[in-house]
């Protein structure tokens, strides 16, 4: 059929081609350069089926030879064509070949060279990082559904580990330690095929050399688990497997180092504080497992210092930390880790918040400012295993955690409350200590019934304490009723066990149905002792802050669902049918129940289609939000008699209706991806709070209980209309001519959320629309800049009031490394304002600047000196809005402060 098809083409695009010219004998003449040719070769990629325009041809035949490249055709689909209507007496070599890909060559006698002649290349991963055409690399190609980077076309800095260089290839970012590439996370990161780090993945960041990796393939395969069992069905997860050049069986390292700097300015206290960080690690990682200590003690953290970082600290965070890490491993079958973990931290802050509320004829006036310092001491450790044995299609898990924490607290806070011409001033110290104590477990048991049919089950047991012991004390409120001083004494307990069973059979290749059931319990109970001694020198109980209850739950579970997979079409469908009883037991001041039984039904759809070149992906799910216990009483919170709560027995349950939706493109021979996502979400039952102001004092019989001037009532009740859109577009290329990789990417993010004030139904609408840009330089190795910019911007809008804010910030830093020595120079320019409060519109630049030199033939050792925060950055100012209100708040920073620092890698 081909043939017939391209011989229809070749005369219906042969006609117009003969000329009208007719020479002296009224024949007419076909011009001979429009002869078809003899000869027709197409080049396309072997697994992709893409055309490889721009191929290099070479024909040779005897002393002829001819050479020419590959051209784009539409015909029936997009090829790559070279044509020749030359005629060989002899046998002819075709050889073709493609930056990337393996050389094509192959020998045809006289009459086999003729009609259509199709070449299928072969990507050369092995040669990726040695092509080089007029001085450019390859950046990144597709092989099937891999994506090869180049990492010979990315230049990074001699001491630059793993993470520098992944920030360059587009496509991959680096979010909270996880990798994600194309939008999702590398569950596995694999270092020449061989697994060094088993689900660690985030430990290649750090513990490989950026100089040592040849190339990058980032693919998708099925979990080693769904391969053992035969689940072809499962979602396949991303692989990433790094190249090295030194081709190693074991990755060890590690580094130790000291600093030691003075602040340059006093802290709120009135002090100059004397700042230091010691630290050290070792790693070694190899197909067997993996060896990791870490140990630090530190007051306030300079470990960034001299990449000049931005992490200014409200005042100097004293922290001891040490985690000793062991994991056994024998291939994917089996897996044993133990950590141990402690950890020590005192941490003092000092904080201002000021709040105001949208016009209303009660609130008109009503402000709220608020100041506080505290003092923070917190002491833990942990003991964790985790193992896991996957015998031919069995498999067991098990997982245990035992931590220990103990804390103290010393907070002093002032609050001053206006509504007209009268205020309410509160100076309230507390200090509180905790005792805490958990232990989990976990065990899971997996077996192949058959071929196509596999049985799971598993059991979560966990058990907790909290001992809370303190005093709250404040003589001086300006209002008698707030006045308190109050000696308290509180233990809590808790434990909750879950388990399942999940049944699952394989229907033909591609589809497989399971079918799970979840029963779940979980129970605290809580007392607070509260002896007040304010009026009476021996001490009186408080039956405000006293208290004594029980939450217990319980839930059902049902769930089936469906799961397609073929080629590059993935499909889940589950539907959950679930029971929810909860109940609430107090037994002071006197015996009450509170129980709730909800029933949910829940639908989950989720479609993936497409390869890492094109990929389409749509989400629908609903959810609920379980309403917490505290919510459903009846009787009154009056612990703080300004702000009085109370619940609602019947409450219904909200549910969250999402979906979203997005397109990947991946460009490889520019070097380019792109994709765009939408969403949305409506909550039905959605829950807000009716807040009702007292302008004077009043009794609420419901409740047995006279509220103050100036307080104010919260209870809940359930309301339909919230809803949210939001939408984002991202782009990532590496600009060859510049050997540097540029960023961008707009958020917008749309919510409506529903409020009551006094008996009122209002809504309020907020729209928020972001910018971002950044650029990663790859051009050289003795020269590094990176730039970001952050634009947000949104407006607020709540009855006849609209509130516009506007955040800006940039970042830029310069890393230079000239033989042995070494500058950092950081730079960030940070604006805010809102329309409501111009007074704390803030411009805040830093400058931090680092230099120093390496020792040694390795350069192993490191000295360096640097200042944080030349500039001094001055408070940061930040609003958040809440239904009918708006809070806005700064934070003060220590700033300046100098260092001399000292490492040695290993």
């Amino acid at each position: 059929m081909t043939r017939y098809a391209l011989l229809l083409a070749a005369l219906f695009g042969l006609s117009p081609l003969v000329s009208a010219r007719t020479v002296r004998s009224g024949t007419p003449q076909v011009y001979r350069s429009y002869r078809p040719a003899r000869v027709t070769i197409t080049v396309e990629d072997k697994e992709t089926k893409d055309p490889l325009i721009g191929a290099t041809v070479s024909i040779m035949s005897g002393a002829d030879t001819l050479r020419g490249t590959t051209s784009k055709e539409d015909f029936y689909r997009t090829l790559a064509v070279y044509k020749c209507d030359r005629i060989f007496r002899d046998s002819v070599d075709l050889e073709v070949s493609y930056l990337g890909y393996k050389p094509y060559k192959e020998r045809f006698a006289a009459a086999e060279f003729r009609s259509r002649i199709e070449v299928k290349m072969e990507v050369d991963e092995q040669s990726i990082a040695q092509v080089v055409v007029v001085g450019k690399q390859i950046a990144m190609v597709f092989k099937g559904d891999t994506t090869v980077y180049n990492a010979g076309a990315f230049k990074t800095m001699a001491d630059d580990r793993f993470e520098e260089l992944l920030k360059q290839l587009p496509g991959v970012e680096i979010k909270d330690n996880r990798i994600l590439a194309g939008g999702e996370e590398v569950k596995r990161v694999l270092i020449d095929g061989k697994n060094f780090f088993g689900n660690k993945s985030q430990y290649a960041l750090t513990d490989l050399e950026a100089s040592d990796v040849k190339s990058v393939r980032v693919y998708e395969e099925l979990s080693p688990e769904a391969k053992r069992l035969g689940n072809t069905t499962a979602r396949k997860e991303k692989v990433m497997d790094v190249e090295t050049k030194s081709k190693r069986s074991v990755l060890q390292g590690g580094n130790l180092e000291a600093s030691i700097g003075a602040s340059l300015e006093k802290d709120y206290s009135g002090r100059r504080e004397i700042r230091h960080s010691e630290a050290g690690t070792y790693y070694r990682n190899n197909e067997k497992g993996n060896w990791r200590f870490a140990a630090s003690n530190l007051k306030d953290d300079n470990s960034q210092a001299e990449n000049a970082s931005f992490n200014s600290k409200l005042t100097p965070t004293k922290q001891t930390d040490a985690r000793a890490e062991y994991t056994y491993r024998r291939g994917d079958s089996t897996s044993v880790s133990t950590t141990v973990d402690f950890q020590r931290r005192r941490q003092s802050s000092v904080s201002r918040s000021m709040t105001e509320y949208f016009p209303t004829d009660d609130y008109a006036l009503r402000t709220e400012e608020s100041s506080g310092e505290s003092l923070s001491k917190n002491l833990s450790g942990s003991l964790s295993n985790q193992t896991s044995i996957q015998r031919r299609k069995n498999t067991f898990f098990a997982m245990t955690d035992i931590r220990f924490e103990s804390g103290d607290s010393h907070s002093r806070s002032t609050t001053s409350r206006r509504i007209d011409d009268d205020e309410t001033r509160t100076h309230l110290n507390n200090d509180s200590d905790n005792r805490n104590l958990s232990f989990n477990i976990r065990l899971s048991y997996r077996i192949s019934l058959s071929k196509k049919s596999s049985l799971s089950f598993w059991v979560n047991g966990d058990y907790g304490t909290q001992d809370r012991n303190g005093w709250q004390i404040d003589t001086t409120a300006s209002v008698q009723g707030l006045q308190v001083k109050l000696r308290n004494n509180g233990d809590g307990r808790r434990y909750g066990f879950e388990t399942s069973v999940d049944y699952g059979y394989k229907i033909g290749e591609n589809v497989r149905f399971s079918a799970a059931y979840s029963f779940k319990r979980s129970y605290d109970r809580s007392k607070m002792l509260a002896v007040d001694f304010l009026g009476d020198p021996q001490g009186a109980l408080d039956p405000v802050n006293s208290y004594n209850y029980t939450n217990d739950s319980y839930s059902h579970n049902l769930q089936t669902g469906l799961h397609y997979s073929r080629d590059e079409l993935w499909i889940m469908a589950t539907l959950t049918g679930s029971v929810h009883q909860v109940a609430r037991d107090e037994r002071f001041p006197e015996k009450r129940r509170f129980p709730r039984t909800f029933y949910q039904l829940n639908p989950w759809f989720s479609l993936t289609a497409g390869k890492s070149a094109r990929r389409f992906h749509l989400n629908i799910s609903s959810m609920p939000q379980m309403i917490p216990t505290e919510s459903l009483r009846s009787t009154l919170d009056a612990t703080n008699p300004l702000s009085l709560r109370a619940g609602n027995p019947d409450l219904k349950l909200p549910n969250n209706l999402m979906g979203s939706a997005g397109l990947s493109f991946n460009n490889a021979p520019k070097a380019r991806a792109f994709s765009i996502h939408f969403g949305g979400g409506y909550t039905f039952n959605y829950i807000t709070s009716q807040r009702k102001l007292f302008l004077e004092e009043t009794y609420l019989p419901q409740y047995d209980y006279t509220a103050q001037k100036g307080a104010q009532l919260s209870t809940q009740t359930n309301v339909e209309g919230c809803y949210s859109l939001n939408g984002s577009v991202n782009f990532s290329q590496q600009i060859s001519s510049l050997r540097s990789t540029v960023n961008a990417g707009i958020n917008y993010n749309f919510q409506q959320t529903p409020y009551f004030l006094d008996e009122t139904l209002y809504h309020s609408g907020r729209h928020a629309l972001s910018f971002r840009a950044g650029f990663e330089s790859g051009f050289s190795s003795k020269v590094k800049i990176s730039v970001s910019s952050v634009t947000s911007m949104s407006s607020y809008s709540a009855q006849n009031s609209n509130t516009q804010d506007l955040q800006e910030t940039v970042r830029a830093r310069l890393d230079l490394r000239f033989g042995k020595y070494f500058a950092s120079v950081a730079n960030a320019y940070e604006f805010y304002c809102n329309s409501n409060s111009h007074t704390l519109t803030r411009h805040n630049v830093i400058l931090n600047a680092a230099a120093g030199r390496k020792f040694g033939k390795e350069n192993r050792l490191g000295l360096s000196v640097g200042v944080i925060d030349i500039l001094n950055r001055p408070d940061y100012a930040s609003t958040v809005f809440e239904t009918d209100y708006m809070r806005t708040s700064s934070v003060s920073y220590l700033g300046r402060y100098g260092y001399l620092r000292m490492a040695y890698t290993f």
